[in-house]
């Protein structure tokens, strides 16, 4: 590999996706010449009751539509069908809606093809998408984290539409994450990475909470990269600011926009670069 492929040698970038999310770009990371450092900010836990799930797995025909949200509630969907001896069949009636093309691809993974995938990966390009159907009286299925924005449910229900939202499962900080956050982000000078990515709103909120009530200072300095602005807007209201927002919102998107736009990060008084 050249110098020219390597865009990011020299960078330490830490990746705050769930442990079994990471590896994909971990090694596009490495292979562009970064030192990729994994800090999960997301652990996937099962909901705090299955009951919604179960009696929407067992009602699956009644549907009219159904729509995922990320690749993780398409496979928390399917595995609870399995644990309950299920083998979920697409209802014959209905229109299937991924909201990117990883969900999508989770989808055909079980064999179910996607009908609508929006042009913006986020809910609301969802609702744009959805726009010309007709939706009023119609079931719709939406399985999904158990905190999720309200965005797409109230956009589908102004339209009409009779929407059940299930949890599929939930997320929650991972063990051990605490300390090495704090870390790798020390207080006050000291060496820590340059640049942080960021692919949702829970990732960026996590690592606040991981760091503590000092985390604008421990990010100080530090490039942070979002997947969107869904995301961005959450760095905002924490009181942080993307430097690097992907046009397209996925992780190939991300570090596309990373290679392409990223300056190097100011460093903060005091800090001491670490390559």
């Amino acid at each position: 590999m050249t110098e020219d492929s390597k865009p990011f040698a020299g960078r330490r970038i830490v990746v705050t996706r769930a442990r079994e999310q990471a590896s994909g770009v971990l090694s596009a990371l490495r292979a562009a010449g970064a030192e990729a450092i994994s800090l999960p900010t997301i652990a996937f836990a099962p909901p705090a009751e299955w009951a919604p799930l179960d009696a929407a797995l067992a009602r699956l025909a009644e549907y009219d539509g159904l729509i995922f949200t990320s690749a993780n509630g398409v496979r928390a969907f399917f595995r609870r069908g399995q644990a309950l001896g299920l083998a979920p069949a697409r209802p014959a009636r209905a229109w299937l809606c991924a909201i990117g093309p990883a969900t999508a691809a989770a989808l055909a993974e079980q064999g179910w093809r996607a009908d609508i995938i929006p042009a913006d990966y986020v809910a609301e390009g969802v609702a744009a998408a959805l726009a010309g159907r007709e939706l009023r009286g119609r079931r719709i299925l939406l399985p999904r984290a158990a905190a999720a924005r309200d965005a797409l449910p109230r956009a589908l229900a102004a339209a009409g539409a009779e929407v059940d939202v299930v949890a599929a499962y939930r997320t929650e900080l991972p063990a051990r994450a605490r300390a090495q956050a704090r870390r790798l982000f020390p207080a006050g000078p000291g060496p820590r990475p340059d640049t942080v990515l960021f692919t949702s709103s829970s990732t960026a909120e996590n690592l606040a909470r991981l760091l503590g009530e000092d985390y604008r200072e421990r990010l100080a300095g530090v490039l942070l990269a979002s997947i969107g602005p869904v995301t961005s807007a959450t760095l905002r209201r924490l009181g942080l600011e993307a430097g690097i927002e992907a046009r397209e919102f996925t992780t190939d998107g991300l570090l596309a926009a990373l290679a392409s736009g990223a300056p190097r990060p100011r460093r903060a008084p005091g800090a001491n670069s670490s390559t």
